[in-house]
C-alpha cells in the first residue's frame, strides 16, 4: 500500500513539471481573422479597379473633338502619307506688345549703357559687375519681345521621331532639335512676358525638363489650336489616351 502511494505521488510530481497543452482556439481564430482581412482587401482592390476602368471609359467617351482652325490663323498644319504631323508656325511680327517691349528696352539700355561705360572708364570693376544683372534683365526683355516673335518654327512629329527648327528672317538659324517621339510630354499655352499689363503668349512643346516656345506673340486662340493638334497627334500614338498636363519646363 505504501509503495502504491509513493508511485502515485511520483506520477503527480511529473505531471506538475510538464506544462499542459495550450488551447488552440486563439491561434485558429487569429488565422481566420487574417484570412478575412486578405479577402476584404482583395474585394477593395477589385472594386477600385472597376471604378478606375469605368472612369477611363467615361473619359474616353467625353474626349473633346480637335479645336477648329481659327479664322485668321496663319499657322500651316498638314500630315504626310505616313501620318507625320507637319507644322509651320510663322513669326508673329510687329504688334502692340512688340512695340512696347522695344520702347522699354530702348529706355532700359539708354540708362544702363552710359552707367556701365562710366564705371569701366573710371576702373570701377566692382561697379561693372554690379551692373551685370541689369544687362541680363534687359536682354531677357529684348529676347521675349523682339527676338522670339520674329522666329519661324517648323515642326514634324512622326510615330517614332520628332524634329524642330527655328529661324529668324534671312534664314538665320536659332535652334534645331530632334529626338524620339516618346520623349514628348505634350504642348500647352503659357504667358512668356507681360508688358504694361498686356500678356504675350507662346505654345510650349515640352520634352523632359526642356521646353521650346512656338509662335511667340501669336493670338492665344491660334496657339491653343496648335497645342491641341500636337496633343492629338501624341495621343493617337499613345493608343487614344489623353495626355497629362505637361510639366513646367524652360522655354528655349
Amino acid at each position: 500500500m505504501r509503495r502504491k502511494l509513493l508511485l502515485l505521488s511520483a506520477v503527480a510530481g511529473v505531471r506538475g513539471l510538464v506544462p499542459a497543452p495550450r488551447p488552440r482556439t486563439r491561434r485558429i481564430a487569429r488565422h481566420v481573422f487574417d484570412n478575412d482581412e486578405v479577402a476584404a482587401a482583395r474585394d477593395d482592390v477589385a472594386a477600385a479597379a472597376a471604378r478606375l476602368r469605368d472612369a477611363e471609359r467615361r473619359l474616353a467617351e467625353k474626349r473633346s473633338a480637335p479645336r477648329p482652325r481659327p479664322a485668321n490663323a496663319r499657322t500651316l498644319i498638314d500630315r504626310s502619307d505616313a501620318g507625320t504631323l507637319l507644322l509651320t508656325v510663322p513669326p508673329a511680327g510687329l504688334g502692340g506688345s512688340t512695340l512696347m517691349g522695344a520702347a522699354f528696352s530702348a529706355a532700359w539700355f539708354s540708362a544702363i549703357v552710359p552707367a556701365t561705360a562710366g564705371m569701366v572708364a573710371t576702373g570701377a570693376v566692382l561697379g561693372s559687375v554690379f551692373m551685370a544683372p541689369f544687362w541680363l534683365a534687359g536682354g531677357a526683355v529684348l529676347k521675349t519681345t523682339l527676338v522670339d516673335p520674329a522666329k519661324k518654327t517648323t515642326l514634324s512629329i512622326g510615330r517614332y521621331a520628332w524634329e524642330l527648327s527655328q529661324t529668324l528672317p534671312g534664314g538665320v538659324a536659332v535652334s534645331s532639335d530632334r529626338g524620339a517621339t516618346d520623349e514628348l510630354a505634350g504642348a500647352d499655352v503659357a504667358v512668356t512676358v507681360v508688358t504694361n499689363g498686356v500678356p504675350q503668349y507662346a505654345c510650349r512643346l515640352v520634352a523632359g525638363a526642356r521646353a521650346w516656345g512656338l509662335g511667340d506673340g501669336l493670338p492665344r486662340g491660334e496657339l491653343e489650336w496648335v497645342a491641341s493638334e500636337i496633343n492629338d497627334q501624341l495621343s493617337s500614338f499613345a493608343g487614344g489616351e489623353d495626355l497629362l498636363a505637361p510639366p513646367p519646363g524652360r522655354v528655349s
